[in-house]
This record gives C-alpha cells, structure tokens and sequence, in this order.
C-alpha cells in the first residue's frame, strides 16, 4: 500500500486519512499521478511532530511534493483539513489502532 496511498480512491470520509510509515526517517516526497482527490500530505518525524504539509495536492500532478525536512510518517487527508482543523508546522500528531 506504500506506493498507492490513496491513489484511485474516489471519495474519502472527512474523518478518514491514510497513514504511511517508514522504518528511517528521511526526506520523503510524494506525488499525485493516479491521484483523483485533492489531498493535503502531512510530513511527520520521528517524535510525531509536523515538519510539513503539501497543502491542495493537484490531482494527477506528476510535480514532486517533497517533505523538505526529515520525516518518518506521512499522513494523506482531505484538501482542506489541516486548515480546518488548524494543523501545522510543530503541530504533535497522536494516533491509536482501533
């Protein structure tokens, strides 16, 4: 699932994202191609704190979307969402397995 991400979903609840992991963290970058929904890409390191966020991804945009900073954890969300829920740059991120 690393390489598709969200890729060729055409609809995602507000509440629902996707969650990529990596076992180093480093600078990742991302791209749209095969991308329907405009998404916002969450960049996180290793102690779960925001380093970056590619905000309105363009679907199907083969441009590089990179992190610029080292990150361990990606998150895939709605365009929009981490301006609604005031996500940012030093933001600390939780999740849980439900």
């Amino acid at each position: 699932r690393r390489m598709t991400g969200v890729r060729l979903r055409d609809k995602m609840d507000e509440n629902q994202g996707m969650l990529l992991l990596w076992l180093v963290e480093e600078q990742q970058a991302f791209w749209m191609k095969n991308t329907i929904l405009p998404l916002d890409i969450i960049y996180i390191n290793s102690k779960r704190e925001v380093v970056s966020i590619q905000k309105n991804a363009e679907p199907y945009s083969e441009r590089s979307l990179p992190s610029f900073k080292p990150a361990q954890y990606v998150v895939e969300v709605n365009a929009g969402y981490t301006d609604k829920y005031g996500i940012k740059e030093g933001t600390i991120i939780a999740w849980t397995r439900d």
